[in-house]
């Protein structure tokens, strides 16, 4: 009997649907954050405008995880993670 370590399972691809179920939003707000880079997200194009969009639950857990780990709730927008506040409150707050 050999001891090799288990290799991880592949994460399947989820819908728009499944995330909005899995975080209880609207399918509409979930395409909108992916949109915005707000959602981790991986658009497919067939060409033209319109895109397919499929998330990992992993990668939007993460996402949502570190924005609400950080103490005063804003947190810097890099790599698709979520950034907090309106664009609004965000401009007031860098004009002083």
């Amino acid at each position: 009997m050999s001891l090799q370590p288990e290799t991880p399972a592949l994460e399947r691809f989820s819908t728009p649907e499944d995330i909005a179920r899995h975080l209880q939003i609207t399918r509409r707000q979930v395409l909108q954050a992916a949109r915005q880079n707000l959602l981790p997200a991986h658009p497919i194009s067939f060409g033209g405008r319109r895109r397919i969009w499929r998330f990992k639950i992993s990668e939007v857990d993460v996402a949502i995880a570190r924005r609400t780990a950080n103490s005063n709730g804003v947190l810097i927008a890099d790599e698709g993670t979520m950034a907090s506040g309106s664009s609004r409150s965000r401009k007031e707050k860098s004009n002083g």
